[in-house]
């Protein structure tokens, strides 16, 4: 079998018997002998032309990513045979130094260990997310052996019985009863959520079709991690085994601490999940940048922005903007049915105003997005960026518009601004509209589908008389 290898530029002619010659690279010289000859020849009469003298050791331009390793291919002259060095300022490997031989078991420990836990390929901030992950798991299952061995004891279980039952209750409360509980309370919400939220975060992780491998080292994770919080919560009660005031009083001084501890790992470690999939609030945060700043943020600034979600914190900015149904009962009924009696049978949504009542806060002047059933994934980008625009044009001028809309103010005039500044957006929405989703595929942005909750799924049908 013969074979050339074609290098560019200054290279150097390597002769085999039985094999046509290889074009080499020229090799990086760590240490070199002078000769008087120009070639060097080998034990295997190869031969470097052009080279000054033989080479008693090179770098050969070959590296091997393995274990977690950087390792480089390293020529030694004097004993003729190839050497494999670490190259990532890790140890030598230990065929070339055998003094260095606890560092390069520390190594190969703590590869074998990163490789048991750790995918091959995931996300810069997964790390992150595994360290808060760690302290979130250990003190939550801390936390819960602790709980019920202390309710054991309150219905007169003795100490050396109650820890043993304990840490075997909470096994079995925690994978029947909790999953049992995790379905009933995601089957209440439906589709509020995501239908596999847990995938959802293993694939954000994910930069190649390794969903398997990560979801399989998560749940590694979760049974060693959880296994370190029963042993710390066995350690306290060995440690206070001979006071047995102190070890009733256990649970009433650790349960504050453990629980603040475990709600810190949880909201530290959500920092670092990075979901690409989209919801109405993350894609009006991506909306808003993108008209404001003219790009279209990462997964990775949206979710800082994004934070955590209360109830009660909805609707505080100017204008917000909700996708539903209309209140036969708002306060503007004759803006209502007037777009309702301009939409035609290529609409999929309309625009309007509302006022919008909380329970906490005085009546707010809002923007609703009512979508018609069969509408795309398109068509709720494009909504919700025109309502946007709406929000934006609104906001210009917001004085006047919550007087019009406080004094129900249907006149003429006002209708026709209002329909102005609908067209307006909806022409500032198509035009910007393939770019944006040219923009957020590139940016891995799942636009397939997004995810609404139950009442933003309540959609219109159009009758066409």
């Amino acid at each position: 079998m013969q074979s050339t290898l074609y290098i560019p530029s200054d290279s150097y002619c390597f002769s085999c018997p039985r094999q046509a010659p290889f074009k080499l690279r020229r090799p990086q010289f760590l240490t070199k002998t002078l000769g008087s000859s120009n070639s060097l020849k080998t034990s295997c009469e190869h031969e470097f032309e052009g080279v000054d003298g033989p080479i008693s050791t090179a770098r050969l331009p070959v590296v091997i990513r393995r274990w977690g390793r950087v390792s480089q291919y390293l020529w030694n002259g004097s004993e003729s045979r190839l050497q494999l060095v670490r190259v990532d300022g890790g140890a030598s490997s230990l065929c070339l130094n055998f003094d260095d031989g606890l560092n390069n078991l520390f190594a190969l420990c703590s590869s074998a260990v990163r490789d048991f836990f750790i995918p091959q390929k995931v996300s810069g901030n997964y790390m992150d997310y595994v360290k808060w992950k760690f302290l979130h798991r250990v003190f939550s299952s801390a936390l819960q052996v602790l709980a019920t061995q202390a309710m054991f004891r309150a219905i007169g279980i003795g100490y050396s019985r109650s820890l043993p039952s304990a840490a075997a209750l909470n096994w079995v409360l925690k994978d029947g009863l909790g999953r049992l509980c995790r379905c009933i309370y995601t089957a209440s919400l439906a589709s509020a959520f995501d239908t596999n939220l847990k995938s959802a975060v293993h694939r954000s992780f994910a930069i190649a079709d390794n969903l398997g491998e990560v979801s399989a080292k998560a749940q590694i994770q979760m049974v060693c991690f959880d296994n370190l919080g029963l042993m710390l919560a066995a350690v306290l009660n060995i440690l206070c085994k001979n006071n047995q005031r102190l070890l009733a009083g256990l649970p009433f001084v650790v349960y504050p601490i453990f629980s603040a501890i475990d709600l810190f790992g949880i909201y530290q470690g959500l920092k670092h999940v990075h979901l690409q999939t989209l919801t109405k609030d993350r894609l009006e945060i991506i909306l808003n940048m993108w008209i404001q700043l003219g790009y279209v943020p990462s997964p990775a600034e949206v979710s800082k922005e994004e934070g955590i979600s209360f109830p009660w914190s909805k609707g505080r900015e100017l204008w917000p903007i909700r996708i539903g149904c209309l209140d036969p009962k708002g306060r503007l009924p004759k803006l209502s049915m007037l777009m309702m009696q301009s939409l035609s049978s290529e609409d999929f949504y309309f625009i309007c105003m509302e006022a919008c009542r909380r329970l906490t806060r005085p009546e707010q002047q809002g923007i609703l997005l009512c979508l018609r059933e069969g509408a795309s994934t398109t068509d709720v980008i494009s909504g919700l960026l025109q309502a946007c625009y709406v929000r934006k044009k609104l906001l210009l001028n917001r004085t006047r518009w919550k007087n019009i809309v406080e004094d129900c103010d249907t006149s003429d005039t006002f209708v026709r601004e209002w329909f102005k500044v609908v067209e307006d957006s909806k022409q500032s929405a198509q035009r910007d509209l393939n770019l944006l989703n040219e923009e957020m595929l590139r940016l891995g942005w799942t636009v397939k589908n997004i995810l609404l909750s139950a009442e933003e799924q309540v959609k219109y049908r159009f009758v066409d008389d």
